[in-house]
């Protein structure tokens, strides 16, 4: 859940269940007519986009509420990354992170910068081109918010003439058995690989997620 309001007061009094309070700000962009939000939070991963109510621009600084639904009992990792966009252009973004637990409360602060020229479509660590978390794999989106593919357990490596890519670690994989990008073998954390010689072949991407399962065979979620 999403809800753009001025930048007072707490916006999350209107919502149930964790929540983040998000300050956007930023030294070049003055005023927007939409936010696009990338949340990457315990595995699960959501886009949302919002404009001013009734429409027209607004002004920077502003606060947003971002309501979280946490599966469990957990505390669990929540990244953000933002695209503040006027007539479709998108004039800055940013990223932040924090730790929410089910019920909790978090403030965080993203300032919006000009954003890097990458490839569409292809893949970024965080800071590689585009605003987000080093350890994180990222899609490029052209003319939107950059949209997360995973985090990378064992570091994101940046591969200056290809995409880049989650480094595989915790063991060896087991030839022919099904693993996520970066568990054992290196690749996108939302693809799914077949292991082969040591590598990961035969990508299946996974539309809703990767899901590792020790001791068994990862699948697409």
């Amino acid at each position: 859940m999403l809800a753009l309001v001025a930048a007072c007061g707490d916006p999350c009094d209107d919502i149930a269940g964790a929540c983040i309070v998000l300050d956007v700000s930023s030294d070049t962009v003055t005023e927007i007519d939409q936010l696009e939000l990338d949340v990457l939070y315990g595995g699960l991963h959501g886009t949302t986009a919002t404009q001013p109510a009734g429409g027209g621009t607004a002004t920077l600084p502003l606060t947003t509420a971002v309501g979280i639904d946490i599966p469990g009992d957990a505390t669990i990792e929540v990244g953000i990354v933002a695209a503040g966009k006027q007539s479709g252009v998108v004039l800055g973004t940013g990223a932040a992170s924090t730790d929410l637990e089910p019920g909790g409360r978090a403030t965080l602060a993203i300032v919006l910068a000009p954003p890097d020229v990458c490839v569409a479509s292809s893949f970024y660590c965080g800071g590689d081109k585009l605003s987000g978390d080093p350890n994180t794999l990222y899609q490029c989106n052209g003319g939107g918010v950059p949209l997360a593919r995973g985090k990378c357990e064992f570091g994101c490596v940046i591969t200056p003439a290809d995409d880049d890519f989650c480094r595989g670690g915790g063991g060896t994989c087991v030839a022919g058995s099904d693993y996520c990008g970066g568990d054992k073998v290196d690749g996108d954390p939302s693809t799914l690989y077949t292991c082969s010689g040591g590598v990961g072949i035969n990508p299946r991407v996974c539309p809703n997620g990767c899901v590792i399962r020790p001791g068994d065979d990862d699948v697409c979620r």
